[in-house]
C-alpha cells in the first residue's frame, strides 16, 4: 500500500504532580525571613543535565497575588536535591511577595540603605515618608520576578534548574501568568 502519513502528533509530555495545596500553610510571613533550608544545603553529587522536558506551573488566579497552583512534580526536583518543603515554600514566597508589593512593601528589599545628606532652608527636615518611597516601590511582576532571580541564583541553578516568570496574553488582553521550569 502506498505510504500515508499519520496526522497523530506525538503527546505532550507532563509530568505527574501532586497537589500539595493542602500542605501549604497560608500565614502571613515576609519571605526569604528566615532563608530556605535549600539556600544552605549542599547540592547532590551528581546531578544531570537536561534530564526531563520543560514544565509550566499555572498562577492560581488572574493576579500574581493569588499566587501560583501548589503543585510538586513528583521524581523529577528530589533529584535536583529540591524538596517538597522547598518547593511549597518557594511557590508561597512568590504569592505573599505579589501580595506585599501590591500594598507598596518589598519582600526582597527594593532600594540600597541611602546616607542622609543635610538640607538647608525651610524644608530642614529630611524627605522621608510615602512621597519618597512611591519612588522606589516595584510592582508586584517586579517583585516575583526578583525574588524568582534570588532563588535561581541560591538553590536552583546550583541543581542544574532555573525558574523563569512567563507572561502570556489572552484573547481579551488580560495577562496569564506561570512559571516555567526547565532543568539546565
Amino acid at each position: 500500500p502506498p505510504y500515508t502519513p499519520t496526522s497523530t502528533a506525538p503527546p505532550i509530555w507532563e509530568p505527574h504532580f501532586v497537589d500539595l495545596s493542602k500542605h501549604s500553610s497560608f500565614v502571613l510571613r515576609k519571605p526569604l525571613d528566615p532563608p530556605p533550608n535549600c539556600f544552605s544545603t549542599p547540592s547532590p553529587p551528581r546531578v544531570k543535565s537536561n534530564d526531563f522536558p520543560p514544565f509550566r506551573i499555572p498562577c492560581a488566579g488572574n493576579n500574581l497575588a493569588d499566587g501560583f497552583c501548589i503543585l510538586y512534580p513528583s521524581g523529577l526536583l528530589e533529584k535536583h536535591g529540591i524538596q517538597q518543603a522547598d518547593w511549597i515554600r518557594f511557590l508561597e514566597d512568590l504569592g505573599i511577595s505579589a501580595r506585599l508589593a501590591s500594598q507598596g512593601f518589598s519582600a526582597v528589599g527594593s532600594r540600597l540603605p541611602i546616607t542622609a545628606l543635610p538640607v538647608r532652608g525651610i524644608f530642614g527636615t529630611r524627605a522621608t515618608g510615602a512621597a519618597y518611597d512611591s519612588q522606589f516601590t516595584r510592582s508586584p511582576r517586579d517583585e516575583v520576578q526578583t525574588l524568582i532571580t534570588v532563588w535561581n541564583q541560591s538553590a536552583f541553578e546550583r541543581r542544574k534548574l532555573r525558574v523563569a516568570l512567563q507572561i502570556n496574553a489572552r484573547v481579551d488582553n488580560r495577562a496569564v501568568y506561570e512559571l516555567l521550569v526547565e532543568s539546565l
